[in-house]
């Protein structure tokens, strides 16, 4: 697990000096009714806070970088000036809360969605359509407080978990006949899932707590937006939890996959139930993936992305932004801004067809 403990500003680098000032970069919610709450909280220690997509890529993105001593704020409505990172979800409302004429620099984080078209910059959860001049990858969050697997359970398989919402998994992994072909390995399936409308809380759902679980699955439905825009989550939090995770063709995980240990790629129930027998007859191959993970697990600390989120955020768009690297379409009104990114848009469509 990673070390929780925030870190002062004299402990860590890249953090203002003495007499050194930046331009908070403020982090807009909307329709927020527990902002200011929300300010105060610590991911680690109230991660169901922090279970919603707008509050994840939000909400603990601010609450990271404060607690590592940036200049940043958490607001409901946008300043008059600087950056400003919203999610894409948002792109709405904030456009109605901004002057027709802004200089505000718009910061998207697009996560599951299209890239909004109030957007000078985006954060992208995984680096298919990055392009470090506009668009710029930067891992998504670990599972805040995850509760790792028991180390007394030893390198035996016995129980196989999902941990997510329903509408991400493969719909055969659903079925009677998956959990059946899993007990004829002897073996339990048991998933912990929940329907994205139920807005889950995270300690009723169980996401953090991999402490009774020997092996995790999680294969998305044939949907190409799920398999190109999701982020590599489901593995890099089963490596903090030291347990083995069987994957499907994710584009994510690919990305940052450096061998075989890293985790099982498997096209179907077939080869997942293949999987599940390595695991289970082969107890050297899974401490090796336990060790493996654990390794893997370091390069994608909080430290780290906290790391990644502020040279993004006060050095290379500042840097950016002084070269002239902001759109064109910017010298426009908000309100003329939209429609003619829109056409730009589909023009480019048109043409790379």
């Amino acid at each position: 697990m990673h070390d929780a403990t925030p870190r002062t500003g004299s402990e860590r680098s890249g953090v203002l000096g003495e007499g050194e000032a930046r331009e908070p970069v403020r982090f807009f919610l909307a329709d927020e009714p527990d902002l200011d709450e929300l300010k105060d909280l610590d991911p680690d220690r109230e991660p169901a806070a922090f279970s919603s997509g707008e509050r994840t890529w939000i909400g603990q993105t601010y609450a990271r970088l404060r607690a590592a001593g940036y200049p940043v704020e958490l607001v409901g409505r946008p300043p008059e000036r600087g950056i400003v990172v919203f999610h894409a979800k948002h792109k709405h409302a904030l456009a109605g809360l901004v002057p027709a004429r802004s200089d505000l620099v718009f910061v998207a984080t697009r996560a599951d969605n299209s890239a909004p078209l109030l957007a000078d910059f985006e954060v992208l959860q995984n680096g298919r359509f990055a392009d470090d001049r506009r668009r710029f990858f930067v891992p998504h969050w670990p599972q805040p407080g995850i509760r790792a697997r028991d180390p007394g359970r030893g390198s035996t398989v016995r129980r196989v978990g999902y941990m997510g919402l329903v509408e991400n998994l493969h719909p055969a992994f659903r079925r009677d006949g998956w959990r059946s072909a899993v007990a004829d390995l002897g073996l339990e399936w048991v998933p912990r899932m929940a329907r994205s409308r139920e807005t889950p809380r995270i300690p009723a759902v169980g996401w953090e707590d991999y402490s009774d679980l020997d092996v995790v699955v999680a294969v998305r439905p044939d949907e190409r937006r799920l398999r190109f825009a999701k982020p590599a989550s489901k593995l890099i939090n089963a490596w903090y939890a030291r347990v083995p995770a069987i994957i499907g063709v994710d584009y994510a995980c690919r990305e940052i996959r450096r061998g075989e240990e890293d985790y099982f790629e498997v096209c179907g129930t077939a080869d997942a139930l293949a999987a599940l027998r390595r695991l289970r007859d082969d107890p050297e191959l899974y401490a090796r993936m336990v060790a493996n993970g654990a390794r893997r697990a370091g390069e994608f600390s909080v430290d780290t992305i906290v790391e990644r989120w502020a040279r993004l955020l006060f050095e290379v768009l500042p840097d950016r932004i002084a070269s002239g690297g902001l759109p064109w379409s910017r010298r426009l009104p908000v309100p003329l801004r939209l429609p003619f990114r829109r056409v730009a848009r589909v023009l480019g469509a048109s043409r790379s067809k």
